[in-house]
């Protein structure tokens, strides 16, 4: 290779930013458009095509059709005759992650993967090329393209090609069956898989993981109760076999003790006064999973994964919720309330979203990501955690149990929640006078659902109606694969405290999972978001007299208080709690009493320059809240002040700060959040003069 290009390549890599580094060089740091098209087909012949395609990503809309042509030219054939499995896995992660660079390379890398992959499969090629030929197959359909050549390919697979080409093989067909339609076919082939003696045991036992997930699967898209523990106990067969056989297998252990809890608390409703045998199996499989959960998160933070399978963090976060959910359910299994499998089952459904979902290019916003989740229909499912949810906010919410209609809107919830599965398949979605312009309310209530009279208070229907729709966000992926990336990259902070150990590590991970998806949320939203209780985040209004109202701090502390409490057990959120560090607390999570997290909230007038000015100003507080508990926080600072120009954007507005006040005290890890607050129309907004030119 022309030392030019080398060269070029090593001192740009010698002089980048991380972020540099990630998104590739550029046609200018390889020795300009000219000398890269003079030594393309060298570049693409070996470890370098990685990096040639990248340059052409970025330089594809102002290079010349004269240099574009014998790159893309280049890069194809580099994708067709790869230098080896790694160079091309890196290589499709460009392509996957470029929907421009795709389309131009056109269908021919469709064709040409599938060729590659027929090849390794039929042992006419590197057995190692199959796998990230067959995952950029998978990867371009569920981006957008056409899934043919791929489950095709894979419908094929007999178990007697070479073993090393169908590692990994069994994670990629059940992925590729949770994201298309008419695959059960591929369940044959994963049967195949599990049962052919001569493959390797890791691939062996992954067929029999993503066969046990298929079990799971059909539990959660269940139209009753008794199919769906039925299924969920064809696959605890699985899961707890395969832990058996496989004790490295920390996944199978886990989604195993997720499964005998759920199970533990449908007998436990079914028969509240029975033996304690279940209240048994629920303690024993909480306690496994509190366990596994943690040993499984540091387990797949350190292995080789496949970086655009799954929303790790959330996955993560998802299986912390359901580790607080059960230990919040212990500590009142005197109360037949508390035993709610309908939540259990949901968090289940959750970690089976977010652990299936993939990172592709958003279709709607070029150089974003979104994740892809699998759809899950789940009715039973989503319909039995919502209205729950609904009665025990209705019989625990302050803002629902002291008005008299409190009574009649919970009996009718129970009684919906009471019916069969059949009946909620079998019901129109007709709103009767009550839940008319309340569709949440209306797609869980049949129009003549006794109990929910015209005379009923609008305002109550309404906050339940809000209630609703805000529960069904919860229970929904946020589809962006930033907040993803956000917490991630908060929770490897976290992880570095000496602190950060079960249960603690369960309980604050979903807190600070819904801490972001609040900013993020809020951040996007405009001020008729939820009515009245997001209107602060616009202008500031005018009394009757003229005189401006102010928005303040309790519009902000509502907000956030109303946002996480129907997220958690009843009873664990409260707000305005004195005695707590010698004071008053903001906003209390308690989710067992050894365990206790405050949101700090704060009101600024004044713009903030830097971090530095809102630790200077709020962190003390904030960290002594912990003086008693783990040394985990948040601050929530609601920023009011001049917005004419804008605000700077949500990576910048959200850091953990880590403040210890001795020399041997374990240091604070408070997470703070700057929410921008009575803001102007984006239309209104006008770059400031000190702003430095662009």
């Amino acid at each position: 290779m022309a030392p030019s290009v080398d060269q070029a390549l090593q001192e740009w890599a010698s002089r980048a930013s991380n972020d540099e580094l990630d998104a590739g060089p550029r046609l200018e740091d390889l020795g300009g458009a000219d000398a890269v098209v003079a030594e393309a087909d060298t570049l693409a012949a070996g470890p370098q095509l990685p990096y040639l395609l990248a340059a052409l990503a970025h330089g594809l809309d102002t290079i010349r059709a004269d240099q574009a042509a014998p790159l893309l030219t280049a890069a194809a054939r580099g994708l067709r005759q790869p230098y080896s499995a790694w160079v091309l896995a890196d290589a499709l992660d460009v392509v996957c992650t470029r929907p421009e660079l795709a389309a131009r390379l056109g269908n021919r890398t469709v064709r040409d993967l599938a060729t590659l992959a027929e090849d390794a499969l039929a042992g006419d090629c590197d057995a190692a090329l199959t796998q990230p030929a067959i995952a950029g197959l998978l990867r371009l359909a569920v981006a957008g393209g056409s899934p043919h050549r791929l489950l095709t390919l894979l419908t094929e697979i007999t178990g007697t090609e070479p073993a090393d080409a169908l590692d990994r093989l069994p994670i990629l067909i059940g992925i590729a069956r949770d994201h298309f339609a008419d695959t059960d076919h591929l369940l044959d082939v994963l049967n195949t898989l599990e049962n052919q003696p001569d493959l390797n045991p890791a691939t062996r036992a992954d067929a029999s993981f993503e066969l046990a997930l298929a079990d799971e699967r059909t539990a959660l898209e269940a139209a009753d109760r008794t199919t769906a523990d039925e299924q969920l106990q064809r696959a605890l067969m699985r899961f707890t076999e395969l832990d058996r056989t496989h004790e490295a297998r920390l996944d199978a252990r886990a989604h195993a003790a997720a499964i005998e809890a759920v199970l533990a608390f449908a007998a436990l409703e079914q028969n509240p006064t029975g033996d304690n045998s279940a209240r048994q199996r629920l303690t024993n499989a909480a306690d496994q999973l509190d366990t596994t959960a943690s040993h499984l998160a540091a387990w797949t933070g350190r292995m080789h994964q496949l970086d655009w399978l799954s929303a790790r963090s959330l996955t993560q976060s998802a299986w912390s919720k359901l580790v607080t959910t059960l230990n919040a359910a212990q500590a009142h299994l005197d109360q037949p309330s508390w035993y709610n499998p309908p939540n259990a089952l949901n968090d289940l459904l959750q970690i089976y979203l977010a652990s299936r979902s993939i990172h592709a290019p958003a279709s709607d916003s070029p150089g974003l990501t979104a994740l892809i989740s699998p759809v899950v229909e789940a009715p039973f499912v989503r319909s039995q955690g919502l209205l729950h949810q609904l009665e025990q906010a209705l019989a625990h919410d302050p803002q629902f149990t002291d008005h008299p209609d409190a009574q009649t809107l919970y009996d009718a919830v129970h009684r919906r929640r009471q019916q069969s599965a059949g009946e909620t398949a079998r019901q129109e979605a007709v709103p009767g006078k009550a839940l008319e312009g309340r569709p949440a309310l209306a797609a869980l209530f049949r129009s003549d659902t006794t109990g929910l009279r015209d005379d009923l208070d609008p305002d109550q229907l309404d906050r339940l109606e809000q209630l609703a729709q805000q529960l069904s966000k919860g229970y929904s992926p946020t589809g962006n694969a930033r907040v993803d990336a956000h917490l991630e990259t908060l929770l490897d902070i976290l992880m570095t405290s000496p602190a950060w150990k079960p249960r603690d590590s369960h309980y604050f991970t979903p807190l600070l999972e819904h801490l972001l998806r609040f900013l993020y949320d809020r951040f996007d939203a405009q001020a008729n978001l939820y009515g009245e209780r997001t209107a602060y985040l616009g202008p500031a209004r005018n009394n009757a007299d003229g005189t401006v109202a102010a928005w303040n701090e309790k519009h902000l502390q509502d907000d956030f208080h109303q946002h996480i409490s129907p997220l958690f057990p009843p009873g664990t959120v409260t707000r305005e709690k004195w005695d707590v560090a010698g004071g008053r607390a903001d906003v209390i999570y308690t989710p067992d009493p050894a365990s206790r997290f405050v949101a700090e909230i704060k009101w600024r007038t004044t713009r903030w320059k830097t971090h530095e000015t809102v630790e200077r100003d709020y962190l003390a507080q904030a960290a002594n809240y912990t003086a008693t508990g783990p040394p985990f926080a948040l601050l929530l600072v609601g920023d009011a002040s001049n917005h004419s120009a804008g605000y700077r954007d949500i990576e910048d507005s959200i850091w953990i700060i880590r403040h210890a006040r001795s020399a041997t005290e374990i240091p604070r890890l408070i997470v703070a959040g700057v929410l921008p607050t009575t803001r102007p129309t984006p239309h209104s907004l006008r770059v400031a003069r000190s702003s430095p030119p662009h």
